[in-house]
């Protein structure tokens, strides 16, 4: 059982606006002494589960996202000490919950062999290898925590419906942590189709048309997350109509897509104008290579 994002919030609002809330060096965070509290209470019908009592002996230096990762492990104790009566469990995500409180990286647990857990595990570590924990810090605790319960669920094997709800509220958060990260520069990428256009003319060719339908199929394929569309104009002309007429390619682009069946909303457009040219040239000069929309697959 978690704690729902507006309760998380209320935490990081607490943290923003009262000084006597924000943890500071040689101090646990005032705000966490009561959590934890609350989790050794919760397991001390179970005297095997007293190392969660060594959660009041330890200040955490941890940023926010290490007090929040605690409080998910917390919570994940407390569902399988008072209402499975899951000793070994409860074991299990107090002593996580107590490295973090101690303010020490807590890592997720080791996949099984299954290839879906292996996949979520590779999911998982890229937002830890990010900023996330600063950008979304409760999201990305709530995807290490549901992602480790979806592991103990699934080495335990005695319950399905625990293991979906670990497995669902994992893709949840996994999703949330997609939405709020940054997009790479298109500097930095390689585009996966180039189609290119006539001069001053956003309309598709008919090579275009081919492009666009290769680019269809491969979203079919269900590993694509979102696709970026970038036009581009040459130097005919004045920078201005080049930088509309970019965008009009764009969005010829991005029409053509969802007439083949793409979903709009996996889609976004972006104009560059007469920027980043594949041929440098001089002011006015027409380059057919430069005319072009550059679209980026995200999987």
């Amino acid at each position: 059982m978690y704690r729902s994002d507006a309760e998380n919030n209320e935490v990081w609002v607490r943290m923003q606006t009262d000084k006597e809330l924000v943890m500071r060096p040689g101090r646990r965070a005032a705000w966490l002494v009561p959590a934890l509290a609350l989790l050794a209470a919760a397991c001390a019908s179970y005297p095997d589960v007293a190392e969660v009592d060594t959660l009041k002996q330890h200040d955490t230096g941890k940023p926010f996202f290490g007090e929040l990762l605690a409080l998910q492990y917390e919570q994940l104790a407390i569902t399988e000490a008072d209402y499975r009566g899951n000793v070994e469990a409860a074991r299990f995500y107090a002593d996580k919950g107590i490295l973090a409180a101690q303010g020490q990286a807590v890592a997720p647990e080791s996949p099984t062999s299954a290839p879906e857990l292996q996949e979520a595990h590779l999911q998982l570590i890229s937002f830890l290898d990010e900023d996330m924990e600063l950008i979304a810090p409760a999201m990305l605790a709530r995807a290490q925590t549901s992602y480790d319960c979806w592991v103990e669920e699934s080495r335990q094997g005695d319950s399905e419906d625990n293991l979906a709800k670990c497995r669902n509220d994992f893709s949840q958060a996994v999703a949330a942590l997609a939405a709020q990260q940054p997009p790479q520069p298109l500097s930095e990428l390689t585009p996966d189709y180039t189609l290119f256009f006539a001069t001053a003319s956003m309309r598709l060719t008919n090579d275009d048309e081919v492009i666009v339908r290769q680019i269809a199929g491969a979203v079919q394929t269900g590993d694509v997350r979102g696709i970026r569309i970038a036009g581009f104009s040459d130097r005919a002309g004045n920078a201005e109509s080049n930088f509309r007429l970019s965008e009009l390619r764009a969005r010829s682009v991005f029409d053509a897509l969802s007439e083949a069946g793409v979903p709009r909303e996996l889609m976004s457009t972006e104009a560059f104008g007469e920027m980043d040219p594949l041929v440098e040239t001089a002011d006015g000069v027409s380059e057919a290579r430069n005319r072009r929309v550059e679209v980026y697959l995200v999987r």
